[in-house]
């Protein structure tokens, strides 16, 4: 896989992702590097298309294919290569409200390359959706310190945006959020729509809008090329 970053942009772009991958490189080359980069990530309408928002005839469709988002399973692994590249050690956790009778999580991640990581779907008796994810997601987090990094990948068709929100003021943590707006309440496809949002969330309607993200500066070519293409 290619390893070079995505420099095809306008000047100021250019400029502002080299400062980016400078500056990291900086803190990752000092004394004071992270000891640890944990993903934590939903599984339905993040990483796996469920149409969890509509429900109905699609959503069963769509259980029943089990169908992959290349390019967020492609955008795990160049994340993990190259913090693995700098040094630091990658920790994913597949944290999904999917009761845990609906199909094999483990056995899913391994058969479409994703990254390996702890994979944890709802039992009965965990409560509903948000207590589930706090609680689960909170029993990962309280192994972290400060100079760990975290990034969260959700959608808004449940709590994700808010969990991970609240997660990363108890915590104090050095968190990036990004939250597929399943809902197309949160990102301006449409200016007559009234827009949702949380503070310090990154909402992304596809792929695309990831690109730019600062905290996904290890983007290469070929990614934003496919996803590009993709969308197009």
């Amino acid at each position: 896989m290619q390893k070079t970053l995505n420099f095809k942009q306008d000047p100021i772009k250019k400029i502002s992702t080299f400062i980016s991958c400078l500056v990291l490189f900086s803190i990752l080359s000092s004394g004071n590097v992270w000891s640890k980069v944990y993903v934590i990530s939903d599984i339905d309408d993040t990483i796996k298309k469920a149409n969890s928002a509509d429900g109905g005839v699609m959503q069963v469709y769509h259980f029943l294919r089990k169908k992959i988002y290349p390019e967020m399973r492609d955008l795990f692994v160049e994340l993990k290569d190259v913090y693995e590249d700098l040094g630091e050690e990658v920790e994913f956790h597949y944290v999904s409200a999917a009761p845990d009778f609906t199909f094999d999580q483990d056995k899913w991640i391994e058969k479409h390359n994703f990254p390996a990581g702890e994979a944890t779907l709802k039992r009965f008796g965990d409560g509903d959706t948000y207590t589930y994810k706090t609680n689960t997601s909170s029993a990962i987090l309280e192994k972290t310190s400060p100079n760990d990094i975290v990034y969260f990948f959700g959608d808004n068709s449940s709590k994700d945006a808010i969990v991970y929100s609240e997660l990363t003021e108890k915590f104090k943590l050095k968190s990036f959020i990004y939250i597929r707006d399943v809902e197309t309440n949160a990102t301006y496809w449409n200016d007559e729509l009234p827009i949702h949002q949380l503070e310090g969330v990154h909402y992304f309607f596809s792929e695309v809008e990831l690109i730019d993200q600062e905290g996904l500066f290890f983007m290469t070519d070929t990614l934003v090329s496919n996803i590009r293409e993709a969308y197009q």
